[in-house]
């Protein structure tokens, strides 16, 4: 689809206007350009994108390192009026043969707007050619992006700390990450890792496993000698963080890199939030998080534990005490309930999925069946059956009331669980718990089918009647979802919550009704991924930091470029690509796993991770993908 045609249909221009800046004028990227207005001058628009599309040129293949430079030459000859007509078509031929004997990305497509430029308006080239014209530089905005750096939430620079794991630069491709994420070793074992389904090299063979790189890099560093250094300047201003799950963790971060004090209050009486009480150690082992919080807190971090909003203090008491904005991270550690007849009989048995994690994540006793049902089809319902095999459960069934390819659980935790032992049973439904004495016994069901597709083209479960049965148990996990625990607003009126149990903020500043309170994760969207909560800790650290400084909030050139990507799209999975130096059936290794029977009747880590040998194998598949965008604005 030409640029136009995307720009037009998916971007409400009108309705889109960037503060102090005015309306969109002109967009040039990787697939070629978009002209709003005829206000900017095209020689100028082709010349500052070769400009900054040679900075991005990294040396590696003469093609494109050299050819971006002697384009950008032609370009600043003819703008300053010493051209003739055929430094016109060198420059054509040299962005041509950039395109076709370059390496990565930035050669084979980033030429391209400037090749259309010349192709569409050459009569503009050669009128100024010929007249001599002296062409002024005008106003604009580049952004680098890749397809993986898009589809991450926190817009981690990909491309960048792989090129440095596979040159064995770990601490660099460590401090690489770190620019937005402090959470480098969670995310390389508990990200639900979107850059990797935006890869381009799926388009070749199979995409790059960029956690696992990340993962080593981090690794690498805790399980080594090797101390983190900070170069903070302090400026005594003290932050509130409310909750240490990843959204309070990186905001606290991230504030404090930029001097601030942040202290984090916590309910529970560890850090960590759902990532310590939430997911379990096999899949994050209590070692590598208490390592991955405390190099947070080394950067000079206050915190306190056992400390819960609404009970210990109000938000009124932090501005009392001299906090200048109070950040609400408090996570969804509520499990929701769905009026199951016997669920709010306080049966023995019985367990609210979060909270049956929680228990077993903080040592409290949990009674041991023989036989135990979980419902529901997330990862949280994977998370319980598979732990609960781990306690002791001699038999762990999941029911669900659609089809497995309807479960939203990630696919692979589908699997790893039916190979440990797990039973599922599809197209199923509970309709009561069975109580004898007070104690679970079995759950009623009701069998299921699919019916007709509803306005979103999902089949909705139909009811089969008659269907009815009993499946015997003692105990039975409810794991169909948790919502945020907002009891302490009842003190602070000012704060609203919605119908889903989320606090209510802008949309563009994150902050709530009541001045100087922002929240993020999942207290203000409900549960999210770790690293969208991460993204949040990190904008909200900016838009605290304006808040503080100035009293107000500014739209700025990346909100200006994260929308546009956003709606354009970077990532085309039906691109077809034939790099000769990138052959294909070039496959990733795969990473190290202990052997299911030595793992279920423990909580050790399962997956490994990559071997030395592995990780760098793996980042040389890597094809630097990275492409520019420019934009400018009407005058």
């Amino acid at each position: 689809m030409n640029l136009v045609d995307k720009y037009e249909k998916k971007i409400d221009i009108e309705a889109f206007k960037p503060s102090g800046r005015g309306q969109i004028s002109s967009v040039l990227n990787w697939s070629g350009i978009a002209l709003l207005s005829d206000e900017d001058n095209k020689i100028d628009l082709a010349r500052c994108y070769m400009a900054e599309l040679q900075k991005l040129s990294c040396g590696v293949c003469i093609p494109c390192r050299i050819g971006t430079s002697v384009a950008l030459e032609l370009l600043e000859k003819i703008c300053s009026g010493k051209a003739d007509i055929q430094d016109l078509d060198n420059l054509q031929k040299e962005c041509e043969w950039i395109m076709s004997a370059s390496k990565c990305t930035v050669g084979t497509m980033g030429p391209t707007a400037v090749k259309e430029l010349i192709e569409n308006f050459r009569e503009d080239f050669e009128k100024a050619i010929l007249n001599k014209e002296i062409i002024h530089k005008g106003d604009y905005i580049t952004k680098i992006t890749a397809p993986c750096i898009n589809g991450c939430p926190s817009k981690l620079d990909i491309p960048n700390w792989i090129e440095r794991v596979r040159d064995g630069r770990y601490e660099d491709a460590l401090e690489s990450v770190r620019r937005n994420t402090p959470l480098a070793a969670i995310l390389g074992r508990s990200c639900f890792h979107p850059c990797q389904d935006n890869c381009r090299r799926a388009n070749l063979d199979k995409p790059i496993q960029i956690c696992l790189i990340r993962r080593y890099a981090a690794d690498n560093e805790f399980y080594t000698d090797i101390k983190p250094k900070f170069d903070i300047k302090d400026n005594g201003i003290k932050i509130a963080v409310i909750g240490s799950g990843p959204a309070g963790l990186s905001c606290a971060y991230y504030l404090r890199l930029m001097g601030y004090m942040p202290v984090i209050f916590e309910a529970l009486p560890v850090l960590g939030g759902m990532m310590n009480v939430g997911i379990p150690k096999y899949r994050l082992t209590q070692e590598l998080l208490d390592k991955e919080i405390n190099y947070i807190l080394s950067a000079g971090i206050d915190y306190k534990t056992d400390k819960r909003l609404g009970k210990d203090f109000s938000i009124k008491d932090l501005f009392n005490d001299g906090f200048k904005a109070v950040y609400l991270a408090v996570g969804a550690h509520k499990g929701q309930t769905i009026g199951l007849p016997g669920e709010s009989d306080n049966l023995k048995g019985f367990f609210e999925g979060v909270k049956f994690l929680r228990d077993v994540a903080l040592g409290n006793h949990i009674k041991i069946g023989k036989k135990v049902i979980i419902e529901g089809g997330g990862n949280v319902a994977m998370d319980c059956c598979r732990t609960a095999l781990r306690l002791g459960f001699k038999e762990v069934v999941v029911v669900y009331r659609r089809a497995r390819e309807q479960m939203p659980a990630a696919a692979y935790e589908v699997d790893t669980a039916i190979e440990e032992g797990v039973k599922f049973e599809f197209l199923t439904n509970p309709i009561a718990i069975i109580n004898e004495n007070g104690s679970v016994s079995g759950v009623k069901c009701r069998r299921m089918k699919l019916g007709e597709p509803d306005a979103s083209g999902r089949r909705s479960p139909v009811e089969i009647p008659g269907s009815e049965f009993d499946i015997d148990c003692d105990s039975f996990i409810m794991a169909v979802g948790q919502v945020p625990d907002l009891d302490f607003l009842k003190d602070t009126p000012e704060i609203k919550s919605t119908k889903r149990e989320t606090i209510v903020v802008d949309e563009y500043t994150n902050m709530t009704d009541m001045p100087g309170v922002f929240a993020g994760g999942d207290a203000m969207t409900g549960p999210i991924s770790i690293v969208n909560s991460n993204r949040d800790g990190k904008t909200a650290a900016k838009r605290i930091d304006e808040y503080v400084r100035t009293g107000t909030f500014n739209i700025t050139d990346d909100d200006v470029f994260e929308h546009f990507l956003e709606k354009l799209g970077v990532y085309d999975k039906n691109e077809v690509i034939d790099y000769p130096d990138f052959p294909e059936g070039n496959f990733p290794p795969e990473q190290i796993q202990e052997k299911i029977e030595n793992r279920i009747s423990n909580f050790t880590e399962v997956e490994k991770g990559f071997t030395a040998d592995d990780v760098v194998y793996e980042a040389t598949r890597c094809m630097r993908c990275y492409m520019m965008m420019l934009i400018t604005f009407k005058k």
